[in-house]
């Protein structure tokens, strides 16, 4: 029995010694299969891992490729863009060079052309639209300056030409008066009467001359003493071609001694001759031009009406701005022809303060209005008279004036008459009718319009006495001068005959060599 439960134990204890190995056994490859478990684990933890950065991998890949892609839409957008922008910037170039910029010098030139804007309004605050205009400026600027330095030099060749031109053709007006009188005799009556015609040529000429230097900044080139303002408005009429045909007057409405400076007596003239012969250059009709001197408030003033063609608005304005004389002129901007009249008057109106208007006339033409200030009017001589050509005033002269005083009555000389138009007119047609006092003319038309009156030994003084113009009488042959003789061998009276004679007989030989209408092409505005 023991050994059975020996045996039996021993078994058991076999058995359990099994057991055991086999758990120990087990229980080992329980651990290395955990241990194995645990390490696929991780290693399929790692791979997921891996794959989850890959996958990130990836999808970063995707995004930059995507990216990429959208990049190079944009910069395929961008630069088809850049294309359209340089197709339409080379366009409005084109169009800036081929058409813009000559236009812009030829408003520069004519300032009634208009310079286009941008071929393509969608351009209008660009880059592009604020170049252009930097370069139509800079251009603009610079063709300014160039015409203006042009303009200038050009100016100052005229100024030179016509200085010589003025010089020679009053050279010519001397030599004129010493043929004058040096064939004074009735035998060379046809002779006086062409080298009148020939001095009164010779008298446009140096108007003309006058003219155009001064619109270009030169001066009047001649100087005078104090002088008659209506002896200078006589000396303009008689710058004038066909005046006696063609002006009436003038109508003189000086109530005292009215004299100019001499400063101002040549640019007064000068102003009234151009505004004259712009008055007849363009009065076509039956109506002469009329003018009148008034005195005024501030000084005196010239009115000439005519009954020409008359001006538009815009003439008006071109008129008002020339002959202020605020405006710089140039030669490009007179025409062609030139017309350097109204130019020239603004000059000498802005240099001596002077004023020249005008408007519609009562006939509808124009009415131009020269107002000269009382600055540059004088109180002349007692001592002096106005030459005899000067109609006597429309009404008595008065006393009591800034500038004036009253004139004193010579002892026994008849009281001077009022010539009226009708009375000017028939002396000079009386005049005209005796050819055979033509040789009795001189240079004496040409002083009385341009120099001083003479005093009273040389004839003018005492022309109180003539009723209106004077009338040619035939003289008798002057005496051999004796030794015995107390007294002067011309009195008073025999000088105002003569130069009555010699005034009228010019007028009247003026008047038979001038043509019958005249064509200047350079005349009027």
């Amino acid at each position: 029995m023991a050994g059975v439960v020996a045996v039996a134990l021993a078994v058991v204890l076999i058995y359990r010694h099994r057991v055991r190995r086999e758990l120990a056994r087990t229980r080992a490859q329980l651990t290395e299969t955990r241990d194995a478990h645990e390490h696929l684990s991780r290693e399929s933890a790692q791979r997921e891992q891996r794959m989850r950065q890959a996958e990130h991998q990836i999808r970063e890949a995707e995004l930059q490729v995507r990216e990429a892609e959208r990049r190079a839409g944009e910069a395929a957008e961008e630069a088809r863009e850049l294309r359209a922008q340089q197709d339409l910037a080379r366009v409005e170039t084109e169009h800036l060079l081929s058409t813009r910029i000559p236009a812009l010098v030829s408003h520069l030139r004519a300032s009634h052309v208009i310079v286009p804007g941008l071929q393509n309004p969608a351009l209008a605050g660009t880059d592009v639209d604020r170049q252009h205009h930097a370069v139509l400026d800079c251009i603009s600027n610079a063709v300014r300056d160039e015409a203006v330095r042009i303009d200038e030099a050009a100016q100052a060749v005229v100024r030179g030409a016509m200085a010589r031109v003025q010089t020679q053709a009053l050279r010519a007006q001397d030599l004129l008066a010493a043929v004058q009188r040096r064939y004074s005799g009735d035998e060379h009556t046809q002779l006086l009467r062409e080298v009148l015609g020939l001095d009164m040529f010779n008298e446009l000429i140096v108007r003309r001359a006058q003219a155009t230097g001064i619109a270009c900044g030169a001066t009047t080139g001649l100087s005078r003493d104090d002088t008659y303002l209506v002896d200078l408005v006589v000396g303009a009429i008689a710058r004038v071609e066909n005046f006696d045909q063609r002006i009436e007057g003038p109508a003189n409405h000086l109530r005292r001694r009215v004299g100019v400076a001499a400063r101002a007596a040549e640019p007064v003239l000068f102003v009234t001759s151009e505004l004259l012969a712009n008055a007849v250059h363009h009065s076509h009709g039956t109506l002469k031009v009329t003018i009148a001197v008034h005195e005024t408030n501030t000084g005196a003033a010239i009115v000439i009406d005519d009954a020409g063609v008359g001006l538009n608005e815009e003439q008006y304005a071109r008129a008002s701005r020339l002959l202020s004389g605020r405006h710089a002129v140039r030669l490009v901007d007179l025409g062609n022809p030139p017309h350097t009249g109204w130019a020239a008057i603004g000059r000498q109106v802005a240099q001596y303060g002077m004023q020249v208007t005008v408007k519609k006339s009562a006939y509808g033409g124009v009415q131009a209005v020269v107002s000269v200030p009382a600055a540059l009017l004088v109180e002349m001589p007692e001592s002096t008279r106005p030459s005899v050509l000067a109609p006597e005033p429309v009404r008595s002269v008065v006393a009591a004036a800034p500038y004036q005083r009253r004139m004193p009555e010579p002892a026994g000389a008849p009281q001077p008459a009022h010539a009226s138009v009708a009375a000017s007119r028939a002396g000079r047609e009386a005049a005209a009718a005796l050819p055979a006092r033509a040789t009795a003319l001189t240079d004496a038309l040409t002083d009385a319009r341009a120099d001083a009156p003479a005093g009273p030994d040389t004839g003018p003084a005492g022309a109180e006495g003539l009723p209106g113009l004077p009338q040619r009488r035939r003289q008798s042959p002057r005496r051999a001068p004796s030794s015995a003789a107390a007294g002067p061998l011309t009195t008073p009276e025999e000088a105002q005959k003569r130069w009555g004679d010699f005034q009228t007989g010019a007028e009247a030989g003026r008047r038979e060599a001038m043509p019958s209408h005249q064509d200047d092409a350079t005349e009027g505005n």
